[in-house]
């Protein structure tokens, strides 16, 4: 299916893609960091037949023509207005990976207004963990040293970031696995290698695939997109989501696990969970059937 690309003047004079397909209730999809809307192609063909589809392209990613003033508080408000400019009032709202920061960021700015539901899509309201919270990435494990490291490694070598954020995304493994399978993060030659044995691509080809020869702009847009979303903690905000919510994780999972998805169902009033079975973080495009089932499901009961 060929997205039919429009743009809306946002924030700042900001061009803004967006895709707006199908008929019926609003479905608006939020994309993960790093991605623009033709990563939720396969979603919005199968959902396009029940929903009308929406998902916008993050400032600087896609057809936004901008990097400026990237971030995860920007995004959401530039959701706002692409809802407001399209008359959206009951958008069943779904927010998978950062796109979840963005939702639980709207909330934070605007409460719930035009959203009617909200899908949290393994995603958590706090990605660094320390003494008093541990349901955050990497299953509990990422520490601030991980994030003061990872913001470092986003402007001084933006593919060692991508290559290994994928191999851990694309990697199932549960709470009480072990990790030091991965290899070490400097090594890019052993990321190459194991992301190579995970999907059967040659070195070659993920050579070619993972090359970021970013400007210094784009560098710097990751990094603000990366420090506003692994800095935030929107934990406060959970109890202000007054709508009808659905908590999706991937089981055994990747990024997050089912703790997390508890956690925020338990602070949520209204909310419920379902797991996708046999999935980490990529379950949107290796689940997909059975995620987007879950989502459309959701999305269409009466409540």
């Amino acid at each position: 299916m060929r997205l039919e690309l429009q743009s809306f003047t946002a924030a700042a004079g900001a061009s803004i893609g967006y895709v707006d397909v199908g008929s019926g209730s609003p479905l608006v999809y939020v994309n993960g960091f790093g991605e623009d809307v033709s990563y939720a192609n396969h979603l919005v063909e199968r959902w396009s037949d029940s929903f009308r589809c929406v998902t916008f392209d993050h400032r600087g990613y896609g057809s936004s023509t901008t990097c400026r003033d990237s971030c995860v508080e920007q995004s959401a408000r530039d959701l706002k207005t692409l809802l407001e400019t399209l008359g959206i009032d009951d958008a069943r709202l779904v927010g998978y990976s950062m796109g979840g920061s963005v939702a639980f960021s709207y909330v934070e700015q605007f409460g719930t207004e035009h959203i009617e539901r909200l899908v949290l899509a393994d995603t958590s309201p706090k990605l660094i963990n320390e003494e008093d919270w541990t349901l955050g990435l990497w299953q509990g494990r990422y520490s601030r040293a991980d994030f003061e490291r990872d913001l470092a490694t986003i402007e001084n070598d933006p593919t060692l970031f991508h290559l290994s954020f994928y191999g851990r995304a694309a990697t199932k493994t549960s709470h009480d696995d072990l990790i030091d399978f991965f290899p070490s993060y400097e090594d890019v030659e052993g990321w190459f290698n194991y992301v190579s044995e995970l999907t059967g691509i040659r070195t070659s080809m993920l050579k070619r695939i993972f090359k970021f020869d970013y400007s210094d702009e784009m560098k710097q847009c990751e990094r603000r997109y990366w420090a506003s979303m692994t800095g935030g903690d929107w934990r406060n905000v959970l109890k202000d989501i007054d709508v009808p919510s659905l908590c999706l994780y991937a089981d055994p999972g990747s990024f997050y696990y089912s703790a997390t998805a508890d956690y925020m169902a338990c602070q949520i009033p209204n909310a419920e969970i379902r797991a996708i079975g046999n999935a980490c973080h990529i379950c949107p495009k290796e689940n997909l059937v059975e995620f987007s089932s879950a989502i459309s499901e959701f999305c269409s009961r009466s409540f």
